[in-house]
């Protein structure tokens, strides 16, 4: 929207007052002077009232270019401005053809009603600018008020950034002529940084879900192994899967969770403690495979009958805590653990938690 531009179609040493100038005060002031200029000294009823219905309609253009002047204004005083302008648009109209000053009526005429259709403008791009306005303030409150209490699911973040976005493109249009054009710009700058706040919480909570649903995938898989157990591969061990299988699994999900830790506020997720808990239960039963496997090898001639069990030592604090956190069962009076039996334990109780975190995230 351009700036206001009220038609001037006069000498320079006009006032910056739309058909207002210096002459046009002292009209004001001195109507018998106007008379003067185009009539001879005989006064008629008919002419004093086309001259004071003339005065009336100066006055009224002078009051109204006066009061637009150094803009912006709010939607009320165009609106005023614009009452002003149409009544000396009336006022005019109802000066006859044959009045002495019928000549500069409609000279006036002309340049009041370009006047008015340029408040006419500014009126209507107030009154947009002040509603978007409005409106985008209202958008920013719902957004706020949306994601209020963390966490939340990745459909409340997504619904919260539509509500930024769509505040932001309110406010973008709005013309730097109108009065809240400061406000707007000061507003914008904050819902645009909003805007990338909300974006990032959206990033991470998109690497949660799939962070999660690999994590998910490959519980139930270690989860079912007990009931996949009969396997004729030797490879396998007894326990399900074989240890570098197994290996590569642990460490395909640390890879993972280590690139979903770099997300912002990844570490204040409500899935990210569960993750870091199935890292740790996975890497238990790779430390108890791998004490097996040292076991095994600097005690073969002892192990030929241990295929089913494979027994693993263990220190009574490894003992206890395996025992308190997964129930695992502990034999030789506590000093050793099955590592078949164990592992098994252990990736069940990952995959039910696990199931719950997702179920939970799913209803969120």
């Amino acid at each position: 929207m351009h700036s206001l531009r009220l038609t001037i179609t006069f000498s320079s040493s006009l006032l910056l007052l739309a058909g207002c100038n210096t002459a046009d005060r002292g009209f004001v002031e001195r109507p018998s002077q106007a008379l003067t200029a185009n009539s001879a000294p005989r006064s008629t009823a008919p002419s004093t009232s086309a001259l004071n219905t003339f005065t009336a309609a100066r006055k009224l253009a002078w009051d109204a270019a006066v009061m637009v002047q150094q803009p912006p204004h709010s939607a009320v005083t165009w609106q005023a401005a614009r009452v002003k302008w149409r009544q000396a648009i009336n006022l005019l109209k109802t000066i006859p053809d044959d009045a002495p000053v019928a000549v500069q009526a409609k000279a006036k005429l002309a340049v009041y009603q370009a006047n008015y259709t340029a408040i006419s403008d500014r009126l209507n791009a107030e009154t947009a600018a002040a509603e978007r306005f409005k409106a985008a303030q209202t958008l920013a409150w719902q957004a706020a008020v949306t994601v209020q209490k963390p966490p939340h699911s990745l459909k409340v973040w997504q619904r919260a950034s539509r509500k930024w976005q769509d505040a932001i493109a309110l406010l973008e249009p709005i013309p730097p002529t109108t009065s809240v054009a400061q406000q707007s710009q000061a507003k914008l700058n904050i819902y645009r940084n909003n805007y990338s706040v909300i974006q990032q919480r959206i990033t991470t909570e998109t690497h949660a879900i799939s962070t999660l649903k690999q994590f998910a995938a490959i519980a139930d898989k270690l989860g079912n192994v007990p009931d996949n157990i009969k396997q004729p591969n030797p490879a396998l061990q007894k326990i399900g899967i074989s240890y570098e299988d197994y290996t590569n699994l642990v460490q395909a999900l640390q890879q993972s969770f280590a690139k979903f830790a770099t997300q912002p506020d990844a570490k204040n997720h409500p899935v990210y403690a569960s993750l870091a808990g199935a890292i740790e239960d996975y890497q238990t039963v790779l430390k108890l495979w791998k004490a097996y496997l040292a076991f095994k090898a600097a005690n073969n001639q002892w192990l030929y009958d241990d295929l089913y069990n494979q027994l693993v030592p263990v220190s009574q604090a490894d003992a206890t805590r395996l025992t308190q956190k997964y129930d695992v069962q502990t034999y030789a009076d506590g000093t050793k653990v099955s590592l078949r039996f164990s592992a098994w334990e252990i990736w069940q109780k990952t995959n039910q938690h696990l199931r719950q975190i997702q179920q939970r995230q799913g209803e969120g």
